[in-house]
């Protein structure tokens, strides 16, 4: 009896546990990499056997750790009273104005840890995330079984613990913000949830002052975090209205029976655990960011109308259409991300599931009242007095209490959605905020349900094992699917990428600027600790046009001279001459003009062809040909680049007359080959098929249309063996795509690509192992021209 007694009471406390170590176990195998085989899993780890982080803004988060830890701010230096990063963005830098509380939490962790052991900082990093993530188990389980029961209360738990949306950004391995994106709106949701529905004044003010807290930390902890007060403040405001003027249920009571004011707001749960939160909230944020920046924060749109557009304000295209997570999600998108359609619906079932709860109890015929039709007449104040007298005398004041609960919840969960279902609107990174109410109330339709089976099934036996039947068919999707992507995933990078950054760090001056696509930015100052042109968290500025147009050109001239540009002075050339034009297109006219010459002769360009006044020209020339100009490299991690070639080409091709642009792709394969009476036969998946008998090449697409077998000639084909191009010729000039061969000790890469490509910088430097260039030097080399990891150094004179 005593034990049954014992397993009652910590019941809660058992659970929370299991499915915490559910969550968290999920997470961890990806520290293991279980889905790269044995003999190339060391590519993947670092010195110490541990696995490269597996997306780039870990790497900046990394990072802004090391600083603080090594002089106690983020970033560099600090500039005009603020911390700046000068690794991003060379050479003005930016402000490292970061969320700081992952770089607390993790300084303090790692010290704590090292101050018994020797831990490096980044193991403490690969494990934070899913501690942290995992945490968000308990807050859910506890909010979900208050509304409803312990099965509702578990399914919650577990739907949180393993949704994708939120598992894919919380893994071992996954350093980012992310982390506390779960945690932190369900405790300040649920604690003024609970400060509502609670009557001891004393735990009220409790509860509600904890969620402000909760809500200051959140605010240091991501830039969103405004949207969960504006959905407290409107829940509040809408709960009271509906309550007090649809339901009659006296959630605002007169003011005129209250001598005390203050009296009179602490007697009104919904009322007082609104104006606190806003007073608290109000105080406590306007210390963190001062009352001007949180009122500024306050009224910034919540939406950023140009993330969908391809310009911006101005004549620049707009990086972020080709950010993934900023696209529109498709609802097949949206439905994987939360786990499949079950758990889906079940989310929006709840809210017609809490409604539900809502209607009226029926009352025993006994005290059934009988209305009376013959008052008709009876004045409006005394016919009101009357039905709330009714009311009173027929109605279970319990009855009342949970059904404004249920209400608030009711209201809760549908403005909740509804704000994060518009939010998708804006982008895919909005799925995990979305996914916060629909598993917590897919939770709550699982409780909602079992307290049914409850009623209707007899034998209890029978209802525990429906309610489980229930939990297991909302929660087996999500977990399953988490658990396959725990072990499956891998790191974005390897020991190629890695020692290539290591050997930049070892063998070039402290002021060598990076210059690539800015998707590995966060990468490169991480580990080469050198700066960079543009990264992850400067990729939407007019940089993205000029470092991919030093790709997309044929001129290597006019590409060496974007990089010396872009490493020197940064943005000031372009600005400068644009403030001279005032036309974005005509400065990018000029200086296409002016970049592949000399100083001199641009000098000339300026002033002769385009009238500017020698003083003016001087004020651009210094910026775009430099008497000193920085050291500088071109990194190429090559497959990743050449799958990216779509994007860079677009922005990098942009025309300024009629803001459009057009990307251009490569279609690359290793090829098969076979020796046929003296000629080498060569054939790819992506179509392409060659013959080659000593000196003669012939090579087209094949496809097949009505049963027969075609073959479409290029309108090049460049052969490359062992480095050196062997053949480059037109064949067609009525086609539309090239070819590229490239033999590397008896191994073919097929590349199929669209004519514009052909000659572009980019298929020079990588496919033609830099041919016939004079300002373009490898200096380190990693991998073969098939692997997908292998990166090309360049030094840029």
């Amino acid at each position: 009896m005593n034990i049954k007694w014992n397993l009652s009471k910590f019941k809660p406390l058992i659970i929370i546990i299991l499915v915490f170590i559910l969550a968290f176990s999920l997470r961890i195998q990806s520290a293991y990499l279980p889905g790269v085989s044995g003999e190339v899993k060391s590519n993947f780890q670092d010195q110490n056997g541990l696995p490269y982080f597996s997306e780039m803004d870990s790497y900046y988060n990394y990072r802004m750790t090391y600083d603080y830890l090594d002089h106690n701010y983020l970033g560099d230096t600090i500039l005009e009273g603020s911390p700046w990063d000068l690794h991003s963005y060379y050479p003005s830098g930016r402000p490292a104005a970061y969320p700081p509380l992952i770089v607390y939490i993790t300084a303090f962790i790692y010290e704590l840890i090292n101050s018994f052991v020797n831990a490096p900082l980044n193991e403490v990093a690969i494990w934070l995330a899913p501690f942290i993530a995992s945490l968000a188990v308990i807050p859910a389980y506890i909010f979900v079984m208050k509304l409803t029961n312990e099965y509702g209360g578990i399914a919650a738990g577990i739907l949180v613990g393993t949704v994708p949306a939120y598992f894919t950004h919380t893994f071992a391995g996954f350093f980012d913000t992310d982390m506390f994106n779960m945690l932190f709106p369900i405790l300040i949701v649920g604690f003024f949830t609970a400060s509502i529905t609670e009557k001891n004044i004393k735990t009220r003010s409790v509860y509600v002052s904890l969620s402000a807290v909760f809500l200051l930390v959140y605010s240091m902890a991501w830039e969103g975090w405004w949207y969960i007060f504006y959905l407290l403040v409107g829940t509040a405001v809408v709960y009271l209205l509906i309550s007090n003027y649809m339901f009659e249920m006296e959630t605002i009571k007169s003011f005129n029976y209250y001598f005390d004011k203050v009296k009179y707001i602490m007697l009104q749960p919904a009322f007082f655990s609104l104006i606190t939160f806003l007073i608290l909230n109000i105080t406590l944020l306007s210390v963190y960011f001062g009352f001007s920046g949180l009122i500024e924060t306050l009224i910034r749109s919540a939406g950023n109308s140009q993330l969908h557009t391809s310009i911006q304000i101005t004549s620049y295209p707009n990086i972020y259409v080709s950010v993934d997570e900023l696209k529109i999600p498709t609802i097949t998108e949206i439905l994987g991300k939360l786990g499949g359609i079950i758990p889906f619906i079940f989310g929006i079932l709840s809210i017609p599931g809490i409604i539900w709860k809502l209607k009226p109890e029926k009352a025993k015929k006994a005290g059934n009242i009988p209305k009376n039709k013959n008052k008709r007449n009876t004045r409006k104040k005394i016919k009101i007095n009357e039905n709330s007298t009714e009311r009173k005398n027929t109605v279970n004041p319990h009855l009342i209490k949970n059904k404004k609960n249920y209400l608030l919840y009711a209201i809760l969960f549908t403005i909740w959605i509804l704000i994060m279902g518009f939010a998708l609107t804006q982008g895919s990174r909005f799925i995990e905020q979305f996914s916060i109410p629909i598993t917590l109330g897919a939770g709550a339709f699982v409780g909602l349900m079992t307290t049914y089976f409850a009623k209707n099934i007899p034998n209890k036996k029978y209802c525990t094992i429906a309610a489980l039947i229930l939990i297991a068919l909302v929660a087996y999707a999500p977990t399953s699917s988490s658990y396959m992507f725990s072990n499956s995933i891998y790191p974005n990078v390897d020991d190629s990428m890695y020692n290539s950054l290591t050997w930049i760090k070892d063998n070039t001056p402290q002021n060598t600027v990076i210059t690539s696509w800015w998707d590995f930015g966060h990468f490169f100052t991480a580990v080469a600790d050198r700066p960079v042109t543009f990264d992850g968290g400067s990729q939407n500025t007019p940089r993205a046009y000029w470092v991919g147009k030093a790709l997309l050109t044929n001129n290597e001239n006019l590409s060496a001279g974007i990089l010396r540009m872009l490493t020197s002075s940064g943005d000031q050339g372009y600005l400068t001459l644009e403030n001279y034009t005032h036309d974005t297109g005509k400065s990018v006219e000029i200086l296409d003009k002016i970049l592949l010459v000399d100083k001199p002769a641009a000098q000339d360009v300026l002033t002769k062809d385009y009238k500017l006044t020698p003083d003016q020209a001087q004020n651009v020339l210094k910026y775009t040909h430099p008497a000193k100009p920085s050291p500088h490299v071109l990194f190429l991690n090559n497959m990743y680049l050449l799958s990216k070639s779509y994007w860079w080409s677009y922005f990098g091709g942009w025309n300024f007359q009629n803001n459009t642009g057009k990307g251009y792709s490569y279609s690359a394969q290793q090829a098969a080959s076979r020796e046929v009476n003296g000629t080498t036969v060569i054939s790819a998946q992506n179509g392409i098929v060659a013959q080659i008998n000593g000196s003669k090449v012939v090579a087209g697409f094949q496809y097949e249309q009505n049963n027969q077998i075609h073959v479409l000639e290029p309108h090049k084909l460049i052969v490359v063996q062992n480095g050196n191009v062997s053949m480059n010729k037109i064949v067609s000039n009525s086609s539309s795509f090239s070819i590229i061969l490239v033999k590397e000790n008896d191994i073919y890469l097929a590349v199929m690509l669209n004519k514009e490509l052909e000659d572009s910088m980019f298929t020079r430097l990588y496919l033609t192992n830099g041919a016939d260039l004079s300002k373009f030097k490898l200096l380190h080399k990693e991998g073969k021209i098939i692997d997908p990891y292998g990166v090309m150094v360049w030094n840029v004179s």
